[in-house]
């Protein structure tokens, strides 16, 4: 039975846990494809995790905030004009809610402390800082120079 090597190109299936008790998964969606040793984005700090796996085979990996999310920057804590948001929306201190960027794109921002004039919000990833618990369920694998399904399960 085949196993995926480096360069392959695999299909996953994936659950992530972290330590404030959230989880993600691919649950529900197609299985994700990526290169084994490229990090994705989706899937940070998996690396080499999936080498010598075979199809239907599952590995766990324990990702340390610094390779998973990043640790969170002071930096990307930013004071906002409270115009930038609508004047009927509710802001409490320590809510994440969805704001619009500059370039038109829905982001996700933490309220911390809210004045007469000025939001002070924290722009990083809600899994900023985070350690992360990685199963990934390997699928499919293709091979890396034909592009050709070697196998699948």
């Amino acid at each position: 039975m085949p196993k995926a090597q480096v360069g392959d190109r695999v299909a996953v299936r994936y659950v992530k846990r972290f330590p404030d008790g959230s989880v993600a998964s691919s649950r529900g969606r197609a299985p994700l494809e990526l290169t084994v040793g490229v990090d994705h984005p989706r899937l940070p700090g998996l690396g080499l995790a999936l080498v010598g796996l075979a199809p239907g085979a599952s590995a766990t990996v324990h990702v340390p905030p610094e390779q998973a999310y990043g640790l969170a920057d002071p930096s990307r804590v930013r004071r906002w004009r409270r115009t930038r948001f609508p004047k009927d929306q509710l802001l409490p201190v320590g809510a994440r809610v969805a704001v619009e960027d500059r370039l038109g794109r829905r982001r996700s921002v933490r309220i911390l402390e809210v004045r007469d004039r000025t939001v002070v919000v924290d722009t990083n990833s809600r899994h900023a800082g985070q350690a992360m618990e990685l199963k990934v369920r390997l699928i499919g694998i293709h091979a890396a120079d034909a592009g050709a399904e070697r196998r699948t399960s």
